[in-house]
């Protein structure tokens, strides 16, 4: 009797049934959590498309936009680029992996990508990191493929290093890290010796042209930002090295954290294919590690592309404890969920931060009367702005995304309804101390159930 054809689910590669088991729970989430404030600021970004914003480059608002054109005003359609672009960089991951160390390889990477906090709860979010990460991994798959099948290859490298600077301006450090990897082997110096390279390097160029058009026509305010962001302490404290380590060890799990630093050490002596990998992981992980030891404004998540590379390496190499680092990483993503999801009795919620928005940008609609919206906080700017489908005006002392691409609401006069969400930016005196008399016109409070969430407070400014 002749064996039957096993059925097409059966035949699918298990990489590929990871990943589609992943982006069908990542959906599910998207649709049920609102949005972060983060989302919400480069949401508002969305309705203001641009060649550059302050904060980030313009990517993360295409992205948005393009999700918002085609579901509408929803947060799964904020939210759709990044689950798919998460689901390519597990099969970039997975398919490196498998390259430089077989099959098991790259299923184990594909896994350590799914479970870890990090990567696979990232994953959901509309970040700047979402196309970061994807453009990280296929530099590196692409440089991968330069050592095995021609230098023709770095041509493509270059085209993803772009998309990683429309981004984040940070994966100019993946571009020196491959660099220096090419500069220390015989084999990477015969491939610079080729023109391949350099015509990547203008690619990336051209692909990252419109932030670097943007910046250059005004003064490069985003390098500015972004040094007084990450770079701008003036004294080192163990106490936020301590903080950014452990945090680290919470985002990406520290079974994978702590296996993946022999392993990148090992292919930085190793095989000069595996060191635009370890040239990518402990490298840039210490530099934002020691970033975070010299300023308050470093966070945690920037080395996560670098754990990566990482991760990819332990893949490579194996380790008897890799399996203990993949379900240690997915307890405590199913950790993270439990707290997050399933309404247990603790004093607050983690989602508290997201809620009660949409209940202040009603009533702020309602009070105003048609008069325009303007918030004084970038965080309450993003979240009134999506929750109530308006353009919320921004009238902040800091400096923010919006002072970019928005007229200066207070050079052109019109009236506007202030609203000032208690505890977060500026109260009521200084305000006016900036912006003249303030008309009180009523309050609000937003309630999870019998918990006070957040206070609104509205003023009229004419």
């Amino acid at each position: 009797m002749a064996t039957p054809d096993p059925s097409p689910v059966c035949r699918l590669h298990p990489v590929l049934l990871l990943t589609l088991a992943g982006v069908a729970v990542r959906l599910a989430l998207a649709a049920a959590v609102p949005l972060t404030s983060d989302e919400a600021y480069y949401a508002d970004w969305a309705r203001h498309l641009q060649p550059g914003y302050l904060d980030h480059p313009p990517a993360v608002a295409w992205l948005i936009a393009g999700g918002l054109a085609l579901l509408g005003h929803t947060t799964l359609a904020v939210r759709l680029p990044a689950i798919l672009l998460q689901a390519g960089s597990v099969l970039l991951a997975a398919d490196l992996a498998q390259r430089r160390g077989g099959r098991n390889a790259g299923l184990m990477a594909a896994l350590l990508l799914q479970l870890a906090p990090v990567y696979s709860l990232g994953g959901v979010l509309m970040t700047p990191d979402a196309l970061l990460g994807f453009a990280w991994l296929a530099v590196l798959w692409a440089v991968e493929r330069a050592f095995a099948d021609g230098a023709r290859w770095l041509l493509l490298a270059g085209v993803a290093l772009g998309l990683g600077l429309l981004s984040k301006l940070t994966a100019g450090l993946l571009g020196v890290a491959v660099f220096a990897a090419l500069l220390v082997s015989a084999r990477g110096r015969a491939l610079l010796r080729s023109p391949w390279p350099w015509l990547g390097v203008a690619a990336a160029v051209l692909v990252a042209s419109p932030v670097i058009w943007w910046n250059a026509t005004r003064g490069w305010p985003s390098l500015a930002f972004q040094a007084r962001h990450g770079l701008g302490g003036r004294s080192f404290s163990f106490v936020r090295l301590a903080a950014s380590i452990g945090a680290q060890l919470g985002y990406v799990s520290p079974v994978l954290l702590v296996l993946s630093i022999p392993a990148s050490w090992r292919a930085l002596r190793g095989d000069p294919a595996d060191r635009p990998l370890a040239f990518s992981a402990l490298p840039v992980a210490a530099f934002f590690t020691l970033s975070a030891a010299l300023t308050p404004g470093a966070l945690p998540h920037w080395p996560a592309p670098a754990w990566m590379s990482a991760a990819i390496l332990l893949a490579r190499y194996g380790h008897p404890r890799l399996r203990l680092a993949a379900w240690v990483g997915g307890a405590m993503t199913a950790l993270v969920l439990v707290l997050v999801l399933l309404p247990l009795p603790l004093p607050g919620s983690p989602l508290d931060e997201l809620r009660g928005w949409r209940d202040g940008a009603e009533a702020a609609k309602r009070v105003s009367g048609g008069t325009r919206l303007a918030a004084a906080h970038w965080m309450a700017m993003g979240h009134l702005s999506w929750a109530g489908d308006v353009d919320v005006a921004y009238v902040g002392a800091r400096a923010s995304g919006p002072n970019f691409y928005q007229r200066d609401p207070l050079e052109s006069g019109e009236p506007l309804l202030v609203v000032v969400v208690e505890g977060l930016g500026e109260d009521r005196a200084a305000l006016e101390q900036r912006l003249g008399p303030l008309d009180p016109a009523g309050q609000v409070e937003a309630r999870s159930g019998e918990r006070l969430v957040r206070r609104y407070l509205f003023f009229r400014l004419h």
